[in-house]
């Protein structure tokens, strides 16, 4: 039942992943017009979001050391969404400026319950 948990959750995280980037995109987060170029910057992402997906079999099949991954995973996401939304409000600029503050609250808080999960997960076994 617990596994059970930990599962939804993540899957929940990358969707939520997955929307993070699209809402980068629409709003045109500054790295995409200043450093990278769409393209660089979705092939980055597409990278980012390939290594947790794949981590995720490794959690379906109960490795201990992908908990442990999946923690540093969950620990990144929440950071990403405080980022997005500490930026955003201080320079008070969303569009080409930090897009990703509304789904980077989905981040924070999908990533905290993923990070509590999987930690709980360790300590019992």
């Amino acid at each position: 039942m617990y596994k059970d948990k930990i599962i939804i959750i993540y899957l929940l995280l990358l969707m939520n992943h997955v929307a993070h980037v699209l809402e980068e995109i629409w709003g045109r987060l500054w790295l995409i017009d200043t450093v990278f170029g769409l393209g660089w910057f979705l092939l980055g992402n597409w990278i980012l979001f390939c290594v947790p997906a794949a981590l995720f079999y490794f959690i379906l099949n109960e490795q201990r050391w992908a908990y442990r991954l999946g923690m540093v995973y969950a620990g990144i996401m929440v950071l990403n969404g405080i980022g997005h939304n500490v930026a955003t409000i201080l320079t008070g600029r969303y569009f080409g400026g930090f897009a990703g503050c509304y789904t980077g609250i989905g981040l924070i808080i999908l990533g905290g319950f993923l990070f509590y999960h999987l930690s709980k997960e360790i300590q019992l076994n």
